[in-house]
């Protein structure tokens, strides 16, 4: 076998308090041979499969995750910045709500940016010292080999997130050295899509031999709670046999509710138990890897276990006596009721995201055919959202199971490798309607004159702000299938032969037919250079007058393909590609 058949795959999961890589050789493809790296450079560094999301800057440079030293500041959950346009949904936790670190109020819960660096700066620096480490760790590992050896990295994004910030995340990675190697690429996927591609194999192989197997109907949702973000999306196994195969169900829906939301919450308790001192704390000792937040950190994953159900206790250093507010002997007491009151928000939330899902299934038919509700990600190793979604579903008398699978806190970073070398979802629902800017002849009483231009090849007044909606929300996206719009574009003799494409969104359920309208959001402009098109694509209108070139028109079409988490478009004429376009934000 020729070396130019196999490549290595990598999973790429950048999240908002802690990162994964993971990776596998595609001689040997079964997806128990993936790999998670679990080393990192700094103290105490081993068996932890994921890295800090934090960057610190000195005069020496930056330093990262676990190698950042104790009296450093640190910056995190820069990743939440890159979607300052994303809408806000009803799922959303105050705490995280908002982005805009003025619009915060209080000092705990700002997300303070490096001095001079905007959040995508920051999240190269932050993926380089990551792709760094990667190649050092793939190099000792295929010491001989991994020169001669293409890599697929598939960078891991939150389903809720727009196209623009998927395409800020996409463009950090490049400028990061990620493809920087000839030969190398780098595909996106959406969070929960590679948690389901990793849990359907893990639960398809568990129950292959058993009495229940998967069956060709049966629903799954998928609940990615994370840090920043919570995603889910409900799939419908399709086929069984010869390959497991996934289509969306229902749109996918999702909120910033993730479980630093608990961490804040519990920053807003410290305060007002401590008063006005908590103010002057320096930024390192609420830190996330502060002291003070991994003592808080295991009382996290203890509360809801049946081995503690008393008190926490959480160091807080030289603070006051003052028993009334839980603090003795330099510890902050939590008890079980101060422990639900900072869960039970986020947990709600989240449980509403979930019961929206089975809903929403429910409605292709009645049949109640969600038989299983995984919950992956960071969060869902709280014991206390586990057993608060199981008593949701005995409440609901659904006959569901809920699992939290083995390596639920890798479950993403295992299934984005998985995604690469073969991907199980194959059709995707549209999370919102897609439409371009297109010219349409002017009607008085419909149009505004101020939108109004003569075109210079059929002298017809058209109008330029309406939209043609080309697929709706919910409409079956797969990868296989194009949207195709056929355009003209006219231009005069002297015009670059240049077309710009305008594309756009709508998120509510009926778009309107105007651009200029509230709920159409620019999606992108795309540039089209024509000049390489052959001259059969144009047709010519002759001025009369020495039998000049008046104008000429051209006839081409856009193909628009959808994937995971990204836009591709494709300029054609008589099934040629001219040139893939990218988006412009």
């Amino acid at each position: 076998m020729s070396n130019e058949r196999h490549r290595l795959v990598v999973g790429v999961d950048f999240g908002t308090t802690y990162s994964g890589l993971a990776y596998i050789h595609t001689t040997e493809p079964d997806y128990k041979n993936i790999e998670v790296i679990d080393s990192w450079p700094g103290r105490g560094n081993t068996n932890h499969a994921k890295v800090p999301t934090e960057i610190s800057y000195s005069e020496s440079g930056a330093t990262w995750g676990y190698d950042i030293p104790p009296n450093e500041i640190r910056h995190g959950f820069f990743k939440l910045l890159l979607d300052v346009n994303a809408a806000a949904t009803q799922y959303d936790n105050p705490q995280l709500a908002t982005s805009n670190p003025q619009s915060m109020e209080s000092s705990y819960a700002k997300i303070p940016l490096p001095a001079g660096k905007t959040a995508a700066e920051t999240t190269t620096d932050y993926l380089k010292l990551l792709y760094t480490h990667l190649m050092k760790t793939l190099q000792q590992r295929f010491i001989r080999t991994l020169y001669n050896t293409p890599i697929q990295f598939v960078l891991t994004t939150p389903a809720i997130w727009s196209h623009e910030a998927q395409n800020a995340t996409f463009q950090a990675a490049k400028d990061a050295g990620f493809t920087s190697r000839a030969g190398d690429t780098l595909t996106m996927v959406s969070e929960p899509e590679a948690a389901a591609s990793y849990c359907l194999k893990e639960i398809y192989h568990e129950r292959l031999n058993s009495d229940s197997p998967l069956e060709p109907g049966e629903r799954i949702v998928i609940c990615d709670a994370g840090g920043g973000t919570v995603d889910l999306i409900t799939y419908t196994i399709e086929k069984v046999s010869p390959r497991l195969s996934l289509h969306e169900a229902v749109v996918g829906s999702g909120g910033k509710c993730g479980s630093v939301a608990v961490d804040r919450a519990f920053l807003s308790l410290l305060e007002s138990r401590i008063g006005r001192g908590f103010r002057g704390w320096p930024a390192r000792k609420t830190a996330p890897q502060s002291s003070l937040m991994r003592s808080f950190d295991t009382a996290k994953k203890e509360f809801g276990t049946t081995t503690r159900t008393d008190l926490w206790r959480i160091p807080v250093g030289n603070v006051r006596d003052d028993l009334k507010n839980g603090i003795e002997d330099g510890e902050l007491r939590l008890t079980v009721a101060d422990m639900k009151g900072l869960f039970d928000p986020i947990v709600k939330q989240v449980i509403s995201l979930v019961e929206q899902q089975v809903r929403d299934s429910n409605k292709l038919d009645s049949s109640n055919k969600v038989s299983t509700i995984f919950l992956v990600g960071g969060f869902s190793e709280s014991a206390y959202l586990y057993k608060e979604v199981q008593a949701w579903v005995k409440r609901q008398s659904y006959h569901i199971r809920v699992i939290n699978p083995n390596f639920s806190w890798s479950a993403v970073v295992r299934g984005a490798v998985f995604y690469g070398v073969e991907g199980i979802v194959h059709t995707r629902k549209l999370k919102q309607h897609y439409g371009i800017k297109l010219g349409t002849e002017f009607k008085p009483d419909v149009h505004d004159e101020g939108d109004s231009y003569i075109d210079p090849f059929d002298d017809i007044k058209y109008t330029r702000d309406n939209v043609n909606w080309l697929a709706r929300k919910g409409d079956d996206a797969s990868n296989e299938k194009v949207i195709s719009i056929p355009c003209v574009k006219s231009f005069r003799p002297d015009d670059k032969r240049v077309v710009e494409l305008t594309l756009v969104g709508c998120k509510f359920d009926n778009p309107p037919p105007n651009l200029k309208h509230w709920k159409v959001n620019t999606l992108g402009k795309v540039i089209c250079d024509m000049s390489m098109m052959p001259p059969s694509a144009f047709q010519i209108r002759w001025s009369g007058i020495n039998s000049q070139i008046a104008a000429t028109r051209a006839s081409y079409t856009v193909d628009i393909k959808v994937g995971s988490a990204d836009l591709e478009l494709d300029l054609m004429y008589a099934g040629k590609s001219y040139g893939k376009a990218t988006i412009e934000y």
